[in-house]
């Protein structure tokens, strides 16, 4: 069966370029408007891609919701998942929920609808047995699940092994007393964050990477602040004020704004990083490369969790009686739902230069 990258190889383009141009997008030159048509009447392209949809009464739509389009995290994941959809020939419909249970349930209301196949959804608001009774069996990947029995596929970021890399990356620049800025200290009756799923899992990272080289992770060095830059910055002061500073030499931070505002907050108080205080953040976002001194942080791979959530998807949308784990024999174990953890890479940069 031609596929939309076997036109785009004929083309010589790029297959999201194909997927563009056969939508009617007005941005490309004549002449590759005329390649990539006429890739697609040799190959039968067209003709195919609509009778595969026409034939499994769908319409080649995914829904995207997450909740909020101005947030760097969750628009950069909402832009992977559009481009990825593209490279396989289908539109992308991004709903923006705004952490609300109103909004959430209004996208899942739509996506039971006929207008689109399935939906890749990021829910705060609502429970899995609300999401269960709304969409029934139209094909769903859930963003962010840490449910111990999922009721749905789902992709993750890699909160635990990326905190565990994070924390081994302090130790081997030569920092032992390492303190965790952004998270309540278990069993602290501070009010939640909203965050608690990832801080469990990223704080179990940290604690995995110190117990392997013999350090523990006490909760006085476990320091609770709202994920945003100034809560950090003010963070960071407070600690400087107490001379807590002397008493750490390695931070993590739980996402990298907290570890700009740490980075600032310690330079208003005139402590040196990394000369005094390694730090490193987590999801890599693109303005710590552009601090002073840049950032070392836990980057997420968005393009990969954007291709396990369609490969997921897709999946189901093409065989949902039938996806499942590989070699799986037993249709109970072909249905399970399966948890699959986003690629990531640990970008050194000079809040950790220390040698």
């Amino acid at each position: 069966m031609v596929t939309l990258r076997d036109v785009a190889t004929r083309a010589g383009v790029s297959a999201s370029t194909v997927s563009y141009v056969l939508r009617g997008d007005a941005r490309f030159q004549p002449d590759t408007v005329a390649r990539v048509r006429r890739a697609a009447e040799e190959l039968g392209y067209a003709a195919n891609l609509s009778a595969r949809i026409l034939k499994a009464g769908r319409n080649g739509v995914i829904g995207v919701a997450v909740y909020g389009l101005s947030i760097c995290q969750p628009m950069r994941l909402a832009a992977a998942l559009t481009r990825e959809a593209g490279e396989r020939g289908l539109n992308t419909i991004v709903q923006q929920t705004v952490n609300s249970r109103e909004g959430e349930l209004r996208s899942l209301e739509q996506v039971t609808s006929q207008f689109c196949d399935g939906l890749i959804f990021s829910p705060s608001s609502v429970s899995p047995a609300e999401i269960k009774a709304h969409v029934g069996t139209k094909p769903m990947v859930w963003c962010e699940d840490f449910a111990a029995e999922p009721l749905f596929d789902a992709v993750v970021t890699p909160s635990f092994e990326g905190a565990q890399v994070a924390v081994r990356h302090l130790l081997d620049v030569g920092c032992r007393r390492i303190a965790v800025l952004g998270a309540n200290p278990p069993k602290s009756g501070l009010a939640d964050s909203g965050n608690t799923a990832f801080c469990d899992r990223r704080l179990a990272g940290c604690g995995s990477a110190l117990a392997e080289a013999g350090f523990s992770l006490p909760s006085t060095s476990i320091i609770p602040c709202p994920w945003d830059y100034e809560a950090a910055r003010l963070a960071a002061r407070r600690l400087a004020d107490a001379r807590l500073d002397t008493a750490i030499d390695g931070l993590f931070c739980m996402n990298d704004a907290v570890a700009m505002g740490a980075v600032r907050g310690f330079a208003d108080r005139g402590i040196r990083v990394p000369e005094d205080v390694a730090i490193i953040g987590f999801d890599g976002i693109a303005e710590t490369a552009y601090t002073v001194p840049s950032i070392s942080t836990i980057a997420i791979d968005y393009d990969d969790y954007a291709r396990k959530a369609l490969d997921l998807l897709v999946e189901r949308i093409d065989h949902p009686a039938a996806a499942g784990a590989v070699g799986a024999t037993d249709s109970a174990e072909r249905d399970a739902p399966r948890r699959l953890v986003a690629d990531f890479t640990l970008m050194r940069r000079e809040s950790t230069a220390r040698r």
